[in-house]
């Protein structure tokens, strides 16, 4: 009876631990999954901006303990869940664009979860790793490396925590210093804190431990101290300039892949924003703006642009309209997205073509491109919408004193390019951003689409309007305040009091938008050689 015994103890061991392992397993990917849930969050309710200062603490527990590998397939999975939750619209999107079938593209927007995940994987292996190596240290180990990893690694739309968070207005100010990711950096932090406060270690006891967190407790405070300083000194600051008047049209034109038709009762040359421009400038628009459109055919029409030029003659006011531009270059045709500016006589003034296109929907980047791939590609893609050329530089609209830098969509998500286009010379400017997001239909997109140019304003402490085809679109003043705004899925006029000074404008980020992530680069850099170098002692056979 007692070999009976032993042996089914020497089996049940074993299967006791196993089960053990696969339920720590499980729990450590609820917690991810959790934090996954909780990270897209604000993307999708702005409201609920504080969630985000706490998400990251499930996947902290989760990791806790855990190796390299371990840490990246939690990390994964955390990063699934979060893209999926906050861009679920990515199905629809391709359906729209691409006119793919919905199996086809619910597969595809998988993949490019699969593929954003890794981000977050990376980001948590990269933690672990410099954790297990240099004993500790994650309140500095933990922001920089997701963050690190974040800023490098090539994605379609470049994504911020930092976007939901556009409603807690001191939170945002000192992005003016590091630009978004300084803000992802100080979220992170405070969820390393919690988890610190949540968890019990003997090492708690000890007097480095206690100095780190109360050193990244006062880097929190001074960040909102900062934020909550420099947003009344704004305030204050915008009550004695002066008032320009601008007027948004936002047609909310139905998606079409085709050209699209004049609506009912208009024409080509007299389209429905002309009579709602003519409604703003009786009401005091000072300039008008129309959104990215499909096509308008100002660039391929005499008959067009010599109507525009005969409206707009009858008041003296200038518009920016967006339409596609064809030019031959290099004895080929090549189209742009361009928006124009039309002075008070109607004149064509200055036009901007987009530098930035999105890659397979304006153009296919290599691989995708190339020969033997291209015919591949296209089979599974689909024809992509119009192959367009990019533009070469930034450009400065003058609108008697006000310097509008116009951006076409896509680009508003990119913080590096908008402050290269701000530059050293911000005085007097005011971005201007025009989409038509009617391909993501009724979702969350085009809100998340208004809070990063919303960051962009705020980066670069300049006043921001961001005209969106079927809204919700926005003007804000430099330190993130709305001016006003139109409500989403639906047409509206919009006509917003900017407060405005020929000598403001421009930040420290705009001057030096690579400072803060060259500073992180540099330090996890030094810390890695660290654990590179402590392991390497670690490995030393003793003498």
């Amino acid at each position: 009876m007692s070999r009976t015994f032993f042996r089914l103890f020497a089996v049940e061991g074993p299967a006791h631990r196993l089960a053990g392992n696969r339920l720590q397993l499980m729990t450590r990917l609820l917690l991810a999954g959790l934090s996954g849930f909780l990270l897209c969050v604000p993307w999708l309710n702005g409201s609920l901006y504080w969630v985000g200062w706490f998400a990251w603490v499930p996947l902290l527990c989760a990791l806790r303990g855990t190796r390299p590998l371990m840490a990246l397939l939690l990390g994964w999975f955390a990063g699934v869940l979060c893209f999926a939750g906050g861009s679920y619209w990515l199905a629809d999107f391709i359906v729209n664009l691409k006119q793919l079938s919905p199996a086809l593209s619910l597969l595809l927007a998988v993949l490019f979860w699969c593929y954003l995940g890794l981000v977050i994987g990376l980001g948590c292996m990269l933690y672990r790793w410099l954790v297990c190596r240099l004993g500790g240290w994650e309140l500095l180990v933990f922001p920089l490396a997701v963050v690190a990893v974040m800023a490098l690694y090539p994605m379609l739309f470049k994504t911020h925590f930092a976007d939901g968070q556009v409603n807690f207005l001191p939170a945002l100010q000192a992005i003016d210093l590091t630009g978004a990711p300084g803000l992802d950096a100080m979220m992170l932090l405070f969820s390393v804190l919690i988890f610190r406060l949540l968890t019990r270690s003997p090492e708690q006891r000890d007097r480095g431990f206690l100095m780190a967190n109360w050193a990244a407790w006062g880097l929190l405070f001074g960040w909102l101290g900062y934020g909550l300083i420099t947003l009344q000194g704004w305030d204050l600051r915008m009550q004695q300039w002066e008032a320009r008047h601008i007027g948004l049209v936002q047609p909310d034109d139905a998606i079409t892949l085709g050209i699209p038709e004049p609506a009912a009762g208009f024409s080509r040359e007299y389209p429905q924003e002309m009579e709602a421009t003519q409604r703003l400038i009786a009401a005091g628009a000072q300039w008008v703006a129309w959104p990215e459109a499909r096509y308008k055919g100002y660039f391929d029409h005499f008959s067009v642009r010599a109507r525009y030029a005969q409206e707009l003659v009858r008041y003296g006011v200038p518009l920016i309209l967006h339409d596609v531009e064809r030019q031959w270059v290099d004895a080929q045709r090549v189209s742009f997205n361009t928006v124009a500016l039309l002075d008070g006589q109607g004149e064509l003034a200055a036009r901007y073509r987009k530098m930035l296109r999105m890659p397979f929907g304006e153009y296919l980047p290599p691989p995708w491109s190339w020969p033997l791939v291209k015919s591949l590609s296209d089979r599974v893609f689909g024809e992509f919408l119009r192959p367009l050329g990019a533009g070469e530089e930034h450009v400065v609209f003058e609108l008697d004193g006000m310097r509008v830098l116009p951006k076409v969509c896509y680009e508003a998500a990119f913080p590096q390019f908008v402050a290269a286009a701000v530059n050293t010379d911000g005085a007097g400017k005011m971005l201007l951003f025009l989409s038509q997001d009617n391909w993501f239909g009724e979702t969350s997109q085009p809100f998340q689409h208004r809070n990063m140019s919303i960051l962009r304003g705020v980066e670069n402490r300049l006043p921001m309007a961001h005209l969106i085809n079927n809204g919700p679109s926005v003007v804000t003043a430099p330190n993130g305040r709305v001016l006003g705004s139109s409500a989403a899925f639906n047409r509206a006029e919009l006509l917003v009091r900017v407060p405005f000074d020929v000598d403001a404008g421009g930040s420290f980020y705009s001057r030096h938008p690579q400072l803060f992530l060259n500073l992180l680069y540099g330090t996890l850099g030094g810390l890695i050689l660290l654990a590179l170098w402590r392991g390497r002692q670690t490995a030393r056979p003793a003498l």
